[in-house]
């Protein structure tokens, strides 16, 4: 995470991040059943994003926040479903943030 700087007087902090990881997809059941054959896959994933906390007091912050996943399209295991493509996923997301 990179914080990024900002005049005193708008009392915010900004911040871009960028990391890899890995992602986990786990098949299963649920009302129409499991495919046949479909197992757990772990890809590789390049997360990216950025945000602003602005602080409520010394400690707490509150948090908006946007972070977007792009990793190959997971195939189960199945050919069938193996589209060979690179997937983006959006995240989002709002809450508090407790600073020790």
């Amino acid at each position: 995470m990179f914080g990024l700087p900002t005049p005193a007087r708008l009392r915010v902090n900004p911040y871009l991040l960028a990391e890899g990881g890995a992602l986990v997809f786990y098949p299963t059941g649920n009302g129409l059943g499991t495919l046949p054959g479909a197992r757990r896959q772990t890809v590789g994933v390049f997360s990216y994003g950025g945000g602003v906390d602005f602080p409520v007091v010394k400690h707490v912050s509150l948090r908006a926040e946007y972070r977007g996943l792009v990793c190959n399209a997971p195939d189960f295991g199945l050919s069938s479903l193996n589209t060979n493509t690179i997937t983006h996923t959006a995240q989002p997301s709002a809450g508090v943030v407790f600073r020790f």
